[in-house]
């Protein structure tokens, strides 16, 4: 241990390694734990079948990127896994860049991509079950490079970048706006930055930045419903009618999830920089009141936001974008402040790994032990398992659509039937299947409880609209143990081949 903690003091660049192997270990675990799904991964599995401009209330650009990834590889749980870690392994890299830009001190770029993955939503809640909440954490990253390079080295390349992170922030999760718009207020009172911004390179940043969003913001104005609706209800997810009461609800909601968030950050720094970090705390730079402003002003648009639309649930998620700004600003403080660093750097090295190696062991121990204690959770439901089971009766070919129950029925329908075309009845902003595709065998495929044989209704419309009416249903059933229970625990699927010859 020591001779680790002292190979880190020398070679602070050594924290790159260890977090590189972090996600590598993040992917292998995933991929080995279970193919079962939580609901963002059943979601993006489904929709990785379609390349469409808009996906209902989501921005598109992490289905994008989840569908090349699924055409070159497959549908998996490896493709699931791989896309998400590296994409959190990119918003590390990209944030020790920016932060190499306005930080001195040699250590202090590794010890803010540590402070990073202090951050719960991304050491926790990531790990769990996020999808474009991880898209806008890697483009605040990269946005923030590609910002402060513009500030610190102009040229066109720059502002160029600049637009490219700015477009494809804004079509990675709605709330990035909030980003950039706080970042341009923050360097406004600075005389030295201001004039960034009335550069004419500016327009080339607002040009691409437009082109990249346009198409999606055409879908928005022709969907604007199905693209608002979703979002604004599950932040009125509590509301009580009460206009005052709703958003004081929100405003403490605001204050709770910020503190949530703060809190193990501030915490790990303090436990690694010790009396640095707090001797630093009245030091000042330009950097410091530019990162720091931002971060205000962030959470303060943010609550004018919540109170605008009566919000009453503002999660860590939904804050994690503004709140990554911390370790950076710390950073910032212990810069000024001066000193050698770089065993506070190794020191934060300790906890965050404990953080977040300790939370993939606790998965892994959750989906192993969980159901030896009779509970189950969504990661846990073999619906792939099912959807083999089904498969493999004898008489019937390979089908060419499955009609899924469900989104986790339709994620294991991806995964055991990748060439299948899965439909799932409640989406219809895919494009329609092929009215030749009713002319092949299909199957239909849902969760059931034993001894219940009745198709549920949803389903039944949905096939009889397909012009398949009349066709006798031999409704089965497959029972199917959940993994890691030793047979204690099993699932019931009800399942019927659908063919017209």
């Amino acid at each position: 241990m020591r001779r680790i903690h002292e190979a880190l003091i020398r070679r602070p660049e050594l924290l790159l390694w260890l977090i590189a192997a972090y996600y590598a270990v993040a992917v292998a675990v995933r991929i080995l734990r279970s193919d079962g799904v939580q609901t963002d991964e059943s979601e993006q599995l489904f929709l990785s079948q379609f390349l469409l401009l808009g996906y209902g209330a989501q921005p598109p650009f992490y289905n994008w990127l989840q569908y090349g990834l699924v055409h070159l590889i497959g549908p998996s749980i490896a493709a699931l896994s791989i896309l998400k870690n590296g994409m959190l392994f990119l918003c590390c890299l990209f944030y020790g860049m920016a932060a190499r830009l306005i930080l001195k001190d040699r250590a202090l770029p590794y010890a803010a991509m540590l402070g990073l993955l202090a951050l719960p939503s991304i050491s926790v809640l990531a790990q769990r079950d996020l999808t474009h909440a991880v898209a806008t954490l890697w483009a605040v990253s990269f946005f923030l490079y590609a910002f402060l390079l513009a500030l610190t080295r102009p040229s066109l390349f720059a502002y160029l970048l600049t637009g490219v992170a700015v477009g494809l922030g804004a079509i990675s999760k709605y709330n990035f706006v909030v980003v950039p718009f706080a970042a341009v207020l923050a360097i406004l009172p600075e005389a030295e930055l201001r004039r960034r911004l009335f550069d004419r390179r500016i327009l080339a940043t607002i040009a691409v930045a437009a082109v990249i969003c346009l198409p999606h913001a055409l879908w928005v104005l022709q969907n604007l419903q199905a693209a608002t609706v979703g979002t604004i209800r599950s932040m009125r997810d509590d509301a009580t009618g009460n206009f005052v009461l709703d958003r004081l609800s929100g405003l403490f909601m605001l204050v709770t999830s910020t503190l949530d968030s703060v809190l193990p950050i501030a915490a790990f720094c303090v436990i690694a920089f010790r009396r640095d970090l707090l001797t630093s705390w009245r030091a000042q730079s330009l950097w410091t009141r530019v990162i720091g402003r931002a971060l205000l002003l962030c959470l303060i648009l943010v609550g004018l936001i919540g109170i605008g639309l009566g919000a009453t649930t503002i999660s860590q998620k939904w804050l994690s974008p503004f709140v990554m700004l911390l370790p950076l600003y710390l950073c910032l403080k212990l810069d000024v402040a001066g000193g050698d660093l770089r065993g506070g750097t190794a020191r934060l090295a300790w906890p965050v790994s404990i953080l977040t190696f300790g939370f993939i062991a606790y998965l892994v121990i959750g989906n192993m032990v969980s159901p030896l204690l009779g509970r189950t959770a969504k990661e846990n439901l073999p619906t792939a398992a099912a959807v083999r089971a089904a498969l493999s009766e004898p008489g019937h070919p390979a089908p060419a659509f499955v009609i899924a129950g469900d989104s986790a029925m339709a994620a294991g329908a991806r995964l055991s039937a990748p060439r299948a075309r899965v439909i799932l009845t409640s989406f219809n902003e895919g494009p329609a299947p092929d009215p030749a595709l009713w002319e092949k065998p299909g199957l239909v495929i849902w969760k059931s409880g034993p001894g219940d044989f009745a198709m549920p209704e949803s389903l039944k419309t949905y096939v009889d609209a397909q012009a398949l009416p009349g066709i006798p249903l031999d409704i089965r059933q497959v029972t199917v143990p959940y993994p890691y229970s030793g047979g204690e625990l099993s699932a019931t699927f009800g399942y019927a081949w659908l063919n017209r010859h």
